[in-house]
């Protein structure tokens, strides 16, 4: 499980690179038309897609390795006399 968290973790790493250097490449180049399209479109959606893995790794569960569940302040505030 570990293992795939970071494998996630890098091609969300990897993907919002990608999608960065086509925006850079499409003001660098000052690109127009089909081209100017294709790097903006597919910058935005690679971008977009990382943030969106990004997020749901560290979203996750709540549970440790061992099985049990995070600990919640929320829990503890009906207990008390």
């Amino acid at each position: 499980m570990k293992t795939f968290r970071i494998f996630t973790a890098v091609y969300a790493a990897v993907m919002f690179l990608v999608g960065v250097a086509l925006f850079a490449i499409w003001l660098l180049l000052d690109l127009h038309g089909f081209p100017k399209g294709l790097c903006q479109g597919g910058g935005f959606a690679l971008i977009a897609l990382s943030v969106y893995l990004a997020v749901t790794q560290v979203r996750r569960g709540n549970t440790d390795s061992s099985g049990t569940e995070y600990w919640l302040p929320s829990r503890d505030a009906g207990e008390q006399p």
